[in-house]
């Protein structure tokens, strides 16, 4: 027979039992489906953010300072510089800051997130505008007329999606821009951004003086065939030019200094990335138990077709026809699955994206693709195989000890049908132990994170941020100092205001500053890059307002002003750092060595600035407001009542301070904390849909193997109840068989819990609390699974008539 012949002959033997066809194709379009959902959120993730041409191409330029444990995505114009110079590798170079835009619009002004960008930014990703173009060359340059690229959704949001956008003059932080192009909706690079305007680098930013001021993000594509460890290679070589250059004392040596890239594929994802891959895994053990449950069906199947294969060999039909006409069946049934995956797949990709916090969502469209479509179908291939192939040697092998006389029955081919049976359902039981295994393990540590102390209490506050506008506040410290305090002077004036405060780092906002300093008598060895530490510049009642412990000494108060000694606060970790043992109160600290000495006036308890699943600072240094020119401050207000209800007295506040200013990421400071566990959150919300399906994966297959166990016994338990077992008696005989096989793959399950969990902590930070409850409470749902699956066939099987069992012998 042909292949066409083996495919009519399994659609007829599927149509002949719809049950069997419909339930093991649902079983395995679940599985099928959900591999597809999470591989398609990947591929727009991972291997291929929109809007980006070539993305394997491109990467983002990276900073560490190895032996001051710093690594992060930004870089100096130097840097920037260094890497334009490898020309037979780097095909284009451009830098991003980000910035901040009030616009005037209608009368109204709105606030619009930005960035400022070189010249060739869109050309290294490779995006182009909807309307319009984007930047020359001789526009990215200082006093150059105002030119500005708006986004999609700014073009939407603000200018209502005028087509005759481009050309028009907006006034931008109180100056006049000419919108020169719209981007396409799909190119969200850096995440957020609203509006890109030119940099305008001048020459003396390339001077190697600045080579440790690290401000911008670069991003580089490289010419086609060059791979990153060779680009990585060229910055190594670069980096070493600048030791030689410096010497043995200078500063990059001292402090392991260097410079690498990352593929923006690597990089884009952000805290998506681990969740992603753990995902991937869990449905990955989720189709497996999709793929044991079918294997289990075509076994039960085999069973009610032994008298028909048995025929089949008595009319010459060898062991390798047989297995073909089965693996047909499964792929059939398969391929039928598959399409459903296909179909649904990124639907249920586009539905999980949509459960994603918008936080980590941003910006990721989910499309059918080549990759997507191919994997759907390696899926299915690998379903088929899984569900077949077991099954189909079993049952040839079981064949050829069949007797035709017999009418096909043969205990020897019962048992071994059994065994494999039993194989998958242990395996299932294994597999759906760690799904929930690890599931209570991601809940735990959830739970421990949530009862960190971040060092201030975030309840009640109401947190905005405002980026000043105008070249009047440009490097004006009165001017700021004035608008900052008006605008809290009005908000201790609002009714339900506990109190107010304003600084420039605020936690768990993504405002993080951080430099190195000199401390006054601290010799710096040969290897010792010196102290560094994050730093922000905050006013009198900011203590008071997050509620920040004061350990000793004093806080800033209103008298520190621009004209006055400098004065600094530290916190604990610093205090330890380097006073260990000593009263840092009255010690000096300094930026460099151009700066005046600030004596350190006080002592506080440290706050983790953007994390409860890990503390990376370094330690903080607070300095007066009125010290600095900051270009902006994030508000902090406290009251007893709703944040929220704050909102719009803080824009009040700023407008009576100066209309030209306006607030926004508007938000409570609590759900920033909360913010910080999203992706976690994400996992555990995800698992245990997982670990949900699963477990009704598991009932079934359980249910399935005790029915199968139980009527091929239907003889053997009648023959006991006719000589006088009790019902209870033959319902513990079947229950033992089914705690039997549930206890086996327990055992398997804690052992490959213990593997998994081993792995997953070099991965996530706190994990890994809460082990012993986790695994009593999988137990217990498993067991509980295997009684309920098992207690149906038992109940059945203690109703078997004796007599009508004897008169069948």
């Amino acid at each position: 027979m042909t292949f066409f012949e083996d495919l009519r002959f399994a659609l007829r033997q599927l149509v002949k039992a719809p049950g069997f066809a419909l339930t093991a194709i649902v079983t395995l379009a679940l599985g099928i489906g959900a591999n597809t959902a999470i591989f398609s959120v990947i591929h727009a993730v991972l291997m291929h953010p929109s809007g980006m041409d070539a993305p394997e191409r491109i990467g983002i330029m990276r900073t560490k300072y190895a032996n001051l444990g710093l690594d992060f995505p930004d870089v100096s114009v130097p840097d920037f510089a260094d890497a334009l110079s490898l020309k037979d590798q780097v095909q284009a170079a451009a830098l991003e800051r980000t910035d901040s835009y009030n616009i005037l619009h209608d009368g109204r002004t709105e606030h619009l997130d930005g960035s400022q960008v070189t010249w060739q930014w869109f050309n290294v990703f490779g995006a182009r505008p909807i309307l319009g173009r984007t930047f020359t060359a001789e526009e990215d340059q200082k006093g150059a007329n105002n030119v500005a690229v708006i986004s999609y959704g700014a073009w939407q949001k603000v200018f209502g999606g005028d087509p005759n956008v481009t050309g028009q003059t907006v006034m931008l932080n109180q100056k006049p821009y000419r919108v020169v192009g719209v981007m396409r909706s799909d190119f969200d690079w850096p995440r957020g951004k609203e509006v890109w305007t030119p940099m305008g680098l001048e020459p003396k930013e390339y001077s190697l003086d600045n080579r440790f001021n690290e401000g911008s993000v670069a991003a580089v594509r490289l010419q086609p065939g060059v791979s990153f460890a060779q680009f990585n290679a060229g910055l190594a070589a670069k980096s070493h030019e600048e030791y030689a250059r410096e010497g043995q004392k200078g500063f990059a040596l001292r402090s392991n200094w260097g410079m690498t890239a990352t593929p923006v594929t690597e990089f884009a994802a952000g805290p998506l990335r681990k969740p992603l891959y753990v995902l991937f895994g869990v449905v990955g053990l989720v189709l497996l138990i999709a793929s044991a449950n079918v294997a289990g069906l075509f076994l039960a199947r085999a069973s009610a077709r032994t008298k028909e294969f048995a025929i089949r060999t008595a009319l010459g039909a060898n062991a390798w026809r047989l297995v073909r006409q089965m693996l047909t069946e499964t792929a059939l049934l398969a391929g039928l699955a598959t399409l459903a995956g296909i179909a649904l797949g990124p639907v249920f990709g586009r539905m999980l994206l949509w459960l994603v916090p918008q936080s980590l969502a941003e910006g990721y469209t989910v499309e059918m693709s080549f990759g997507v479509l191919a994997f759907t179908a390696a899926a299915g291939l690998l379903t088929a195989l899984i569900a077949g192939i077991g099954p189909s040697v079993k049952m040839v092998r079981s064949q050829k000890r069949l007797e035709l006389h017999d009418g096909g029955r043969s205990s020897t081919a019962s048992a071994d049908k059994q065994r494999l049976r039993s194989a998958f359902v242990i395996g299932e039981v294994a597999m759906a132990f760690v799904l929930l295994a690890g599931t209570g393990l991601f809940l735990a540590s959830l739970r421990q994170m949530q009862q960190i102390n971040p060092g201030f209490n975030p309840h009640g506050v109401l947190a905005g941020v405002v980026v000043y506008s105008g070249e009047g506040y440009k490097d004006n410290r009165e001017r700021q100092e004035t608008f900052v305090n008006t605008v809290l002077d009005n908000l201790k004036a609002q009714p339900g205001v506990k109190s107010a405060a304003a600084t420039t780092s605020l936690p768990f906002s993504n405002q993080d500053g951080a430099d190195s300093f000199n401390v006054e008598g601290r010799v710096t060895g040969p290897n010792d890059p010196g102290p560094h530490s994050q730093l922000s510049y905050a006013t009198a009642d900011y203590l008071k307002t997050m509620e920040v412990p004061l350990l000793a000494g004093r806080w800033i108060s209103a008298e520190d002003r621009s004209n006055t000694q400098s004065v600094v606060v530290i916190d604990q970790k610093l205090a330890k750092k380097y006073w260990p043992g000593r009263n840092p109160i009255g010690q000096h600290l300094r930026d460099d060595d151009r700066a005046p000495w600030a004596t350190v006036v006080g002592v506080v308890a440290d706050v983790r600035p953007d994390s409860l699943e890990e503390d990376v600072s370094d330690g903080m240094r607070y300095y007066p407001y009125s010290q600095v020119a900051a270009g902006m401050a994030s508000f902090a207000v406290r009251t007893d009542g709703d944040p929220l209800a704050l909102a719009s007295a803080l824009n009040r506040a700023i407008a009576a301070a100066d209309p030209a200013q306006t607030a926004f990421d508007t938000g409570t400071l609590e759900s920033r904390v909360n913010a910080s566990l999203a992706s976690r959150k994400l996992i555990v919300w995800l698992l245990t849909a997982f670990a949900g399906l699963a477990l009704v994966l598991a009932l079934v297959g359980i249910y399935g193997l005790i029915s199968y166990v139980t009527e091929q016994r239907t003889n053997e338990i009648g023959i006991r109840m006719a000589l006088g077992a009790q019902r209870a008696q033959v319902v513990a005989l079947i229950m033992k068989s089914a705690l039997a096989w549930v206890g086996i793959g327990l055992v398997i399950g804690i052992a490959m819990s213990f593997f998994a969990a081993s792995m997953l902590k070099q991965v996530f930070t706190s994990f890994g609390g809460g082990v012993s409850s986790s695994l009593a409470v999988a137990m217990a749902a498993l067991l509980a699974i295997g009684g309920l699956a098992g207690m149906i066939p038992a109940q059945r099987a203690a109703s078997v008539d004796p007599a009508r069992t004897l008169r069948s012998e």
